[in-house]
């Protein structure tokens, strides 16, 4: 997998240093988007993997040798599981359909609905507020 990550075009590695504890690491993260970094200006905010704690680093350039390597878990493994919960709430949507259209009262269908529909708002709160907290970051030895 890490031969995958490595490999992967999008991806841009820099070095960096938490300003709370100066755990020092290389960053590898992905140019087209994060689920655990925000980028503010020419800071990106994001847990630190030592001191576990939310700081502003400043990105420098380049991998630095000898220093651990923090893979970022890119966008599109949230948007899977984002898409995963909405075809959840269309699989739904359509069984209710068709049990309301059984039913002569469509209240099944607009109580149900509305229900899933808050299933799904509190699912996608809960993966943003999971993913941006734990970090979703992994160290990997930078020696092969």
């Amino acid at each position: 997998m890490a031969k995958k990550i490595r490999d992967y075009k999008s991806w841009v590695t820099s070095h960096t240093e938490c300003p709370n504890c100066h755990y020092r690491f290389n960053f590898r993260h992905s140019k087209w988007g994060s689920v655990s970094a925000v980028r503010v200006g020419s800071n990106w905010v994001f847990i630190c993997p030592n001191c576990k704690t939310k700081q502003s680093f400043l990105l420098k350039k380049g991998e630095e040798e000898g220093l651990p390597l923090i893979i970022d878990m890119p966008l599109s493994s949230f948007l899977s599981e984002a898409f995963a919960g909405l075809v959840a709430l269309v699989i739904v949507t359509i069984v209710l359909y068709y049990v309301a259209s059984k039913n002569i009262s469509s209240d099944v269908f607009i109580y149900g609905f509305a229900i899933s529909l808050i299933a799904y708002i509190v699912y996608m709160i809960w993966l943003g507020f999971i993913s941006r907290s734990s970090g979703r970051t992994y160290i990997m030895d930078q020696h092969h």
